[in-house]
């Protein structure tokens, strides 16, 4: 009686350390510890694939940095009707999947 208990015992630490390791493992190969990797994602993103964007970006920083807000500066660097929209931009850089929080 004693050994089987102890057997059920060794198997769900068992368990629970594999389920650990493989929490472990995706979230190590989900984001990187090297935060150049992100920013070199953007500045590879913004110079070749969506440069069209700099200047609607370019906006929104320097509104959103003097204390605006957010919907006062889509409005404000999203005025022209032409393309890239605000929208195509987000969608553009998100690709770089920089927003790896504990």
């Amino acid at each position: 009686m004693k050994k089987k208990a102890v057997l059920e015992l060794f198997k769900s630490v068992l368990i629970a350390l594999l389920l650990l390791s493989t929490l472990t493992i995706q979230k190590a190969t989900a984001c990187s510890d090297d935060e150049t990797d992100c920013r070199g994602c953007l500045v590879k993103r913004m110079k070749y694939d969506c440069p069209s964007c700099v200047p609607r970006l370019r906006c929104m920083a320097k509104c959103l940095w003097s204390g605006k807000a957010r919907l006062k500066c889509v409005k404000k660097c999203d005025c022209n009707p032409g393309y890239p929209r605000m929208s195509d931009c987000k969608k553009c850089l998100s690709k770089c999947r920089c927003s790896c929080t504990s």
